[in-house]
Order: structure tokens, then sequence, then C-alpha cells
């Protein structure tokens, strides 16, 4: 899956347009990332990702028409890491329940997204060292 030679894929669903631009742009200023797909319809991206083979990053809101919570427990298994940035605080508990791997408040500050990032590929590198 993940090759140190190769870029991370990384995939967004938020139904806000102007979160997936943000996220987008920190993607993209991360040069070991690189984005595979970004959705508003969370029922599209379930497909698409249960359909292809295992996402490396998958940023995620939680509000949406289909909770961000729900759609992580149908894709833990194709996806490496599971980021959920949302608006809502209040579902940080919930959200280690279905086995997330961080949780990022919006707003989400391009220093704090580097270093989230930075945290996970170190810990997967530690894991497969």
């Amino acid at each position: 899956m993940m090759r140190p030679e190769s870029k991370y894929n990384c995939v967004i669903i938020d139904d806000d347009i102007n979160s997936i631009q943000l996220l987008k742009e920190y993607v993209f200023a991360l040069p070991e990332l690189s984005v595979h797909a970004t959705f508003s319809n969370p029922a599209a991206a379930i497909k698409e990702i249960k359909d292809r083979n295992k996402v490396d990053f998958l940023f995620l809101d939680i509000d949406m028409d289909i909770s961000g919570l729900d759609i992580a427990r149908m894709l833990r298994e194709h996806v490496c890491f599971i980021v959920f940035v949302t608006g809502h605080p209040e579902h940080a508990l919930e959200a280690f329940s279905v086995n997330a791997d961080r949780y990022l408040v919006k707003p989400v500050s391009l220093q704090k997204f580097v270093m989230t990032v930075n945290e996970l590929q170190s810990q997967h590198a530690r894991l497969n060292a």
C-alpha cells in the first residue's frame, strides 16, 4: 500500500465546498500527499472507495446527509488513516469509537494539518519498521 517512493493517496469527503478546497490546498502543500478524489456527496464517496484499492488518508466531515461516523464504520477496512475534520467537537469521543486516527476541529490551520499528517506517517513507519 504506502511505499516511501510513492505518494500517499488522499480522499476528502465534506458537504462544504469551501472546506474541501481548503483541505485540497493543505494536501497540495505536502509533496508526499496526493489528492485522489474529493466528494461532497457521501454516498458517491462510499461507492468509489469500496470499489478501489486502499485509501491512505481519508479526511472526513461528520455532519452530512450520511454521518461521517457511519461512513467511517463502512470504510474502515478500506482506509489506512481516518482523520475527522469537523466543526463539531462534541462528536470526538464517538469518532474514536469508530477507530478514527485523529480528530481535527475546524477551523484547522495548515500547521495543525501538517503536524497531524506527520504524526500518522511516523506512526506508520514505526509499525512497519
